[in-house]
């Protein structure tokens, strides 16, 4: 009776083990599809560039010697894209590129790998260099290509179609780059578009002027949409006090010397690469735009910022520090919006050190930007950042291409920047920033005051717990580093959060 009883239990067990095991294996498999991000599994293979490669980008952007000239910035700008060409879809209307996807789905991503990528390409054409360019797949006609991508990607009935611009949705992040993309290449792309075309290009970018941002930095996405329509001869009227109000609102933001602040971050590089790199576009598409302001707040701004560069980069703080080479972008801006800022031979050494440092770290890597703090590392790489996301980086060609015809900076000569020409060092009260500086090395520290002392919280890694969860939810599990890249008291150029390869000045 007992055996009998010890077997039917044994089999109850089992049952009960061979249950769980099924539902185990339902959850693992029924579970992407409930919360998975969309084409999770879709990865695109590298391509490296066989024209301009890497080694020959390296080269061309060496840590020590000199300075790169106008050739090496053709040759950079190349590198970018010919890697676009390799990733571009057969319409040209996304480029899917390798690296880890974002939370917005592959459909999303793609559309970034055009958007991102556009302006360098229209400012590259606007500044009269030739319109085609040699690729691994032959010879680009880059005014034919990105014609092509927005006639397919704005097309609603199309299969390509990027989607409507929503409230807080993706599309309205890079409807900012493929309208500012518009006006560069107004006389290449917007112009050889038939009348069909550009009322669907309109119509999708009205999208944006009807949609809500989050505050801070969102805020200008709509902006330089509505400036561009207008500046294409296109009657925006009707959005004309909702921008106003949207203005005066984000306006509100300016905590004194050039610095907004960013809802729940406070103060970082946003202020750089999306603010002040958005303010200068308003006003050079529309001159009219708050001039007083933007040039007081652009030059206090930089009188500033410019020390916080030198021959070890900058001590990056903060989100999104993959897009760490356009923190450059206002230096350039500043040298036709606010002239005496800061000297063309500083802001073209700035820019200079800042991709030499960062290509001689992995920063680059088959025609893209690296997923990291210096190559690839998913530690810092937040969850809404594809593949095409650190494309940003480029905003601070975009504006060295469009400014160079009218101000030589590739020629320039270069002058020392302050950490270069002495030792230094400066408090921003209306930020609670003070950067230090020490000629005999190079280094750049920035203390942020109101962070307690101490080695300050510890960067997570990515780590086996983080990779298992995005292999069973198929979505982005990274770590969540905010109180490592902003709570720490002391953020400096030889003590990275990363450990950079070189990061040492040579």
């Amino acid at each position: 009776m007992k055996q009998r009883s010890r077997s039917a239990w044994t089999l109850v067990a089992w049952v009960a083990l061979g249950l769980a095991a099924l539902a185990a294996a339902a959850a693992v498999l029924l579970l992407p599809l409930r919360t998975g991000v969309e084409g999770w599994n879709e990865r695109a293979v590298a391509r490296p560039n066989t024209v301009t490669t890497d080694a020959l980008v390296r080269g061309l952007f060496p840590r020590s010697g000199p300075a790169p000239g106008p050739q090496a910035y053709d040759s950079l700008a190349r590198y970018f894209l010919e890697g676009w060409a390799s990733y571009r879809t057969p319409g040209s209307e996304r480029a899917y590129y390798p690296g880890e996807p974002s939370f917005s789905g592959r459909l999303a991503d793609g559309v970034e790998g055009f958007s991102r990528v556009f302006p360098l390409a229209a400012a590259w054409l606007a500044s009269g260099r030739p319109a085609t360019i040699d690729t691994a797949s032959g010879t680009l006609d880059l005014a034919k290509a990105f014609s092509e991508g927005l006639a397919n990607g704005t097309d609603p009935d199309g299969h390509a179609y990027w989607g409507a611009i929503g409230d807080y949705s993706p599309q309205l992040v890079e409807s900012a780059d493929v309208a500012l993309g518009l006006w560069l290449s107004r006389e290449s792309v917007w112009s050889r578009l038939d009348a069909a075309t550009k009322q669907r290009v309109i119509e999708w970018l009205r999208g944006a002027l009807e949609s809500q941002t989050y505050d801070g930095n969102w805020q200008m996405f709509p902006m330089v949409v509505h400036r561009v329509l207008k500046g294409l001869g296109i009657d925006v009227s009707r959005w004309d006090a909702r921008i106003e109000s949207n203005w005066e609102y984000f306006k509100s933001s300016h905590r004194g010397e050039g610095w907004f602040f960013e809802p729940h971050r406070g103060f970082d590089y946003y202020n750089a690469w999306s603010v002040h790199y958005s303010l200068f576009w308003l006003n050079r598409i529309d001159p009219t735009f708050e001039p007083d302001f933007l040039r007081s707040a652009q030059h206090d701004f930089v009188r500033f910022y410019s020390h916080l560069f030198g021959p070890q980069g900058q001590p990056l703080m903060g989100r999104s520090v993959c897009y760490r080479m356009a923190a450059p972008a206002p230096l350039l801006t500043s040298l036709a919006l606010a002239p005496g800022a800061i000297s063309r031979g500083q802001a073209m050494r700035a820019l200079d050190l800042t991709w030499s440092v960062f290509i001689s770290r992995g920063a680059l890597a088959d025609g893209n930007v690296t997923q990291g703090f210096c190559g690839p590392d998913l530690s810092t790489l937040a969850q809404y950042s594809g593949p095409a996301s650190c494309l940003w980086s480029l905003r601070s060609l975009v504006v060295a291409f469009a400014l160079d015809r009218e101000l030589g900076l590739f020629a320039a000569e270069r002058e020392p920047l302050p950490v270069e020409r002495g030792d230094f060092r400066l408090t921003n009260d209306a930020i609670g920033w003070t950067v230090s500086g020490t000629r005999e090395t190079g280094r750049i520290e920035l203390v942020i005051e109101g962070n307690a002392a101490g080695d300050g919280p510890a960067l997570v890694p990515y780590g086996l717990r983080h990779r298992l969860k995005e292999w069973l939810l198929h979505a982005p599990r990274r770590p969540d580093n905010g109180a490592a890249l902003y709570g720490r008291r002391s953020y400096s150029t030889d003590r990275p959060l990363v450990e950079c390869p070189g990061a040492v000045a040579q």
